[in-house]
């Protein structure tokens, strides 16, 4: 999100802009574009297993995706870098837990 900031803030997320004009229009191509969502989904919850959260991490996957999606829209919406660089920080911040934890296991 911060490498493409000024994209996001002027344009929000081009996956997430994409399934809801064509989820707006019933149109037969959402299933396809729902899939690029599931292509993170997936990279995600598997990002989390390896963490050690392997009965939660579809769970812990979808409230990233979900943040990171509603950081995009209100940037755009609002037009606001700053929103997307404080809003990136409190993910650093929600993450590090589920880090430290995978590094106290692996070193006990």
């Amino acid at each position: 999100m911060i490498v493409n900031r000024a994209k996001i803030k002027r344009y929000g997320c081009p996956v997430g802009s994409l399934c809801t004009e064509l989820a707006k229009l019933d149109h037969g191509g959402l299933g396809d574009a729902n899939r690029l969502f599931t292509l993170f989904r997936d990279w995600m919850r598997r990002q989390f297993e390896s963490l050690g959260h392997k009965t939660d991490a579809d769970e812990l996957a979808m409230h990233l995706l979900s943040r990171s999606q509603g950081i995009a829209n209100l940037a755009s919406a609002f037009h606001d870098e700053k929103f997307i660089k404080q809003e990136v920080r409190r993910l650093y911040e929600w993450l590090r837990p589920f880090t430290n934890n995978a590094l106290l296991c692996e070193n006990p």
